[in-house]
């Protein structure tokens, strides 16, 4: 999800008692690979899933599942690792310029923003997502 970074909704950091907030933190992330192992037919002998908890971790989990020939050997087919059928989840934290602390949740087929009560950050989400070929 390289479409997110920086401070893309002008969030600001915050204080709570004694802890500094900075503006924008990411309070969950999951994201799930989905390896098929194929016959020599290209029907799915098997499936293994891995559930990562960051992009990096995600895509080195495909390389070592794709690269494991006991795991093939065992399934009995050829791993085929196909994005379309991978699953995550992104939830960031953002606190707005007018105080209210607010959610922005990524999926693969939607954008939630939670927790607010101003329009004004709808719309300042909404603008943005626009202006987002990814989530065209």
């Amino acid at each position: 999800m390289v479409w997110v970074s920086g401070n893309p909704w002008a969030c600001t950091a915050y204080q709570v008692g004694s802890t500094t907030y900075n503006p924008v933190t990411t309070s969950k992330q999951a994201y799930t690979a989905r390896i098929a192992y194929q016959d020599g037919d290209a029907k799915t002998v098997g499936t293994v899933s891995a559930k990562a908890p960051t992009t990096a971790s995600f895509n080195a989990a495909i390389t070592a599942i794709t690269a494991d020939t006991a795991l093939q050997t065992a399934i009995g087919g050829t791993p085929s690792h196909n994005p379309a059928d991978d699953t995550y989840s992104l939830t960031l934290k953002c606190h707005d310029a007018n105080g209210e602390v607010y959610t922005v949740s990524f999926s693969k087929d939607r954008v939630t923003i939670a927790s607010y009560t101003d329009d004004a950050i709808r719309t300042k989400i909404e603008t943005w997502a626009d202006g987002v070929p990814a989530l065209a």
